[in-house]
């Protein structure tokens, strides 16, 4: 896999807020953004009114 298809991929994940990228000193990285919906694996929890 080249660099180039690597770096354009985060920049696309970067325009849709799917991640973010940080810079320290001349280094940059990026990393995913934080969701707020819960994850679809956990079950969600229905109350039951009496």
């Amino acid at each position: 896999m080249k660099t180039t298809v690597v770096r354009t991929t985060l920049e696309g994940l970067v325009a849709t807020s799917y991640a973010h990228r940080t810079k320290r000193g001349s280094s940059v990285f990026s990393a995913a953004a934080a969701t707020s919906e819960p994850a679809a694996a956990e079950p969600q929890q229905e109350t039951a009114a009496n």
